[in-house]
């Protein structure tokens, strides 16, 4: 059982460390392109059309929200060329919009039924609304909550595709570092079914990753996840390259033959694969995962129990006549 641990434990750190990579480095990308800003200018303009985005945008309360690209060595890699916010929230979505759209018809009121009345008949954004709010026209209140819920609804779905896409991206990322790394699943599976050494060594660097249960556990960073790899773990696991030995296989590849290679390098691209797709589920499923390995391993198996006196019932009868003496009778019969 403890081998079976040992193995699970660092099957699961290596995809741990290499997710935290993939992660910084998808973090750095969204930075640089404004992903996040590009997806919801875009979910926005789906909503309420090109020109209210346009006024909406202009609008105080979002302008002191709203923030360049980072650019990279001063090349701006967005497709964004003006501040734009990352992040609104609904109340925020809500009041702005109102406010905005009274502005373009030229109303003293933010009355959601009384704007929806004065857009054009043959508008979209019209129509959008005025379904929003089909029944409840007559309370203010309710008509603005269901703007709120309408937002709210439409965010989740940018969301999820922004999962999604990102999760993509974590596999692209992951063959990336598995092929860099040498990360092959099958290699280091053997290696530390093998090797007493490796499975030790990869537990001592799991526990510096786990945390009791009830404690605060801080999320390992970027910097520890590679120290972790090009230090603690290249020499224990079969991680990197031998440059000599590449060198002597591709010098001689007709001695080796033409079908081995050809199996060689679909072993490995198969094990680099699984990394790949592993690394996809990210950084936060894996460290709880490890928790969970290194806090079972460390709870160990329970004692057994004391085994029961053993012995025959004249031997147990004689011990506990010695044990509590009988009591003799006082003369007359009464004790």
């Amino acid at each position: 059982m403890e081998q079976v641990l040992g193995v699970a434990i660092g099957i699961v750190l290596i995809f741990l460390l290499l997710s935290i990579i993939a992660s910084h480095v998808r973090e750095m990308m969204t930075a640089f392109t404004a992903e996040r800003a590009v997806t919801l200018e875009k979910a926005i303009r789906k909503m309420v059309g090109d020109a209210v985005y346009e006024k909406l945008l202009g609008h105080p309360l979002l302008e002191t929200i709203s923030f360049e690209p980072v650019k990279f060595f001063g090349l701006n890699l967005s497709s964004l060329s003006k501040p734009r916010p990352n992040y609104i929230a609904s109340p925020l979505f809500t009041r702005v919009l109102l406010i905005s759209m009274a502005e373009i018809q030229n109303l003293r009121t933010t009355d959601v039924t009384a704007i929806v009345k004065s857009l054009p008949d043959d508008s979209d954004l019209k129509k959008k609304l005025g379904a929003i709010i089909l029944g409840i026209e007559d309370n203010a209140t309710a008509c603005v909550s269901a703007v709120e819920q309408w937002y709210d609804h439409t965010m989740d779905r940018v969301n999820g595709a922004y999962k999604r896409h990102t999760q993509a991206w974590l596999v692209v990322l992951g063959m990336i570092l598995a092929v860099v790394f040498n990360a092959n699943l099958f290699t280091i599976t053997e290696r530390l079914w093998t090797s007493k050494d490796a499975r030790d060594a990869v537990t001592a660097t799991a526990q510096m990753y786990s945390c009791k249960d009830g404690q605060n556990c801080g999320f390992p960073t970027y910097d520890q996840a590679r120290a972790d790899i090009q230090k603690n773990l290249s020499a224990q696991l079969p991680l990197g390259y031998n440059w000599n030995s590449v060198e002597e296989y591709w010098r001689h590849p007709v001695a080796r033959g033409s079908i081995s290679m050809f199996r060689l390098w679909i072993f490995n691209f198969t094990g680099w694969l699984i990394t790949a797709i592993a690394v996809s589920l990210g950084a936060p499923f894996w460290f709880d995962l490890l928790n969970k390995l290194v806090n079972l391993r460390l709870a160990g198996q329970k004692p057994d129990k004391a085994p029961p006196a053993s012995g025959t019932p004249d031997v147990v009868a004689a011990a506990a006549a010695v044990a509590v003496p009988a009591i003799a009778p006082a003369p007359g019969g009464s004790v």
